[in-house]
């Protein structure tokens, strides 16, 4: 007979490392992506959930921005105003690097090619920052 929480045992912990080895990489790449876009405190890259002040400076907007996900709570409509919100905030995150439409659009609808796409913009040395913020230590 098969031991089925042996299995199981296996198969979460091949989740629990593959979820550290992609936190890892992610952290890597937005550590990068703030370096080119001259942002200080480079090190939030690793902390989880400081991460959305990373993502929030290089589009150049405030980090109180993350607490429009409380309009999630609202019935139906909060949910979809937040997606739309989403959308609109990942767009200028990728215009703020050059990005061409197809992929934005790809980006957006499939979120591997959106997790592939931030992985080359973080260590090509073809994609620059072009965007100017207040977060920035760069002095344009």
């Amino acid at each position: 007979m098969f031991n089925y929480n042996y299995y199981s045992y296996l198969n979460n912990t091949y989740l629990i490392w593959v979820s550290v080895i992609s936190y890892v990489v992610q952290a890597f790449a937005y550590y990068r992506l703030a370096e080119k876009a001259g942002l200080n405190n480079k090190w939030m890259a690793f902390i989880p959930f400081l991460q959305f002040i990373i993502f929030f400076h290089i589009i150049d907007k405030s980090a109180w921005n993350v607490l429009f996900a409380f309009l999630a709570i609202i019935p139906f409509i909060g949910p979809l105003v937040l997606i739309i919100i989403y959308i609109i905030w990942d767009v200028e995150f990728y215009q703020r690097f050059k990005t061409p439409t197809i992929w934005i659009v790809l980006s957006i609808i499939f979120v591997f090619v959106a997790w592939i796409y931030v992985l080359y913009m973080a260590f090509s040395d073809d994609v620059e920052y072009v965007g100017i913020n207040q977060f920035s230590d760069k002095k344009f």
